[in-house]
């Protein structure tokens, strides 16, 4: 995207906040030595307002990857704005176009082909002034209309409960600098690197269409966020570590949340689907080692990839339309009431029989699939 004229304001509220945490930071601990209570306050506030930018504006209001009723979506609101990274409707509107856009030089904000500086903050200091775009369903929304309208005054109050505990306990200086001014920093440049090193450094798993990389560093300091292949395959599900495995602090907050009906209807895309990406991912993969290789045997082992590869496709296919097609027979069933008891029996009987042998059917095929990627990587 071509530079517009600098920003002065964030500008100098970038370099300004790590300027001025880099000498008072290490002047306060010279003077003043560690304190525990004033990095447990900043970390708390680093945490609370970090989720609120992921939870939030990302995967609420810029991705509606679930909904939540006005007390969590005023909290998203209020606490994001302690980011000082813009209100949800700009930061949704960027980040919309970004995901339209990605890795386009000309019309993606942040653009990781621009730079890995340009992509980290120097857009925002450098970058065209965006107007608001795709962003007609947030509007309808008087309490993003309204953080919109006075962000900064939103922002300052929650970013100054910091200063409220230090005029209480006597310690206003140490929390000024660890609790805001160390807080925004942090805040700040945690965020910045989904759109840097998250496009630069780790896997791609799912495609490999776009520099989107999953970096499980990232994941444990961004909330989760950090598992950046998987939510530009699916920028719609409420997770990002959608492994049970994979750190998401995000997703298991409001796994959490849910039986409160604070937040529901939940978006998530299917393991098989996601099992199929991955396994696409790889045919691809193994097809280009094969291309690069000049020797015989090797236009068989071509057909050989193809053929395992759909066979396991379509295995993987079918054992999640079992799991579905259950799923409806059951539902149909019990409404019926208990007369149909044994119905549902018999239905139930049938699918188990059904399972077995598409279990039996996967298992051959992943067998298949190993053989033939063992195959492919000797030749190659």
């Amino acid at each position: 995207m071509a530079q517009g004229g600098r920003n002065w304001l964030n500008t100098l509220f970038l370099w300004g906040t790590l300027l001025a945490a880099a000498v008072a930071l290490p002047l306060h601990l010279a003077l003043n030595g560690w304190n525990w209570t004033e990095w447990i306050v900043s970390l708390s506030m680093v945490f609370i307002i970090g989720t609120a930018i992921s939870a939030g504006y990302h995967r609420l209001f810029s991705h509606r990857a679930y909904r939540a009723t006005a007390p969590w979506r005023a909290l998203m609101l209020f606490f994001g704005a302690a980011s000082f990274e813009n209100s949800a409707l700009k930061w949704s509107s960027d980040h919309r176009i970004h995901h339209r856009h990605v890795d386009d030089p000309e019309k993606d904000p942040y653009a990781i082909v621009n730079g890995f500086a340009w992509a980290h903050w120097d857009w925002v200091m450098k970058g065209p002034d965006i107007p608001l775009q795709g962003v007609e369903d947030l509007r309808k929304d008087p309490m993003v209309r309204f953080q919109h309208d006075h962000v900064f005054l939103v922002g300052a109050v929650a970013a100054c409960i910091p200063l409220v505990i230090g005029l209480a306990t006597g310690n206003f200086w140490g929390h000024l600098v660890v609790g805001l001014l160390v807080r925004i920093v942090l805040t700040h440049h945690t965020t910045f690197l989904i759109n840097s090193a998250a496009h630069v450094f780790g896997s791609r798993p799912y495609t490999e269409e776009n520099s989107a990389r999953d970096n499980w560093f990232l994941g444990f300091l961004t909330y989760g966020e950090g598992y950046h292949n998987f939510h530009h395959m699916w920028q719609w599900d409420y997770r990002n570590g959608a492994k049970w495995w994979q750190y998401d602090s995000t997703k298991w907050i409001l796994n959490a949340l849910r039986p409160t009906g604070m937040v529901y209807d939940f978006r998530r895309v299917p393991a098989a689907v996601m099992r199929r990406a991955e396994l696409a991912v790889e045919a691809q993969r193994l097809q280009a080692k094969l291309a690069a290789k000049k020797a015989d045997g090797v236009d068989s082992l071509h057909d050989r990839l193809a053929t395992a590869r759909a066979r396991m496709d379509a295995a993987i296919a079918n054992m999640h339309e079992r799991r579905e097609s259950w799923g409806r027979k059951r539902r149909e069933l019990k409404v019926l009431g208990h007369a149909k008891a044994e119905a549902f029996r018999m239905a139930k009987d049938e699918w188990k029989l059904a399972m077995a042998r598409q279990k039996a059917e996967l298992a051959e095929a992943w067998a298949e699939w190993k053989a033939t990627r063992q195959a492919v990587l000797a030749a190659a």
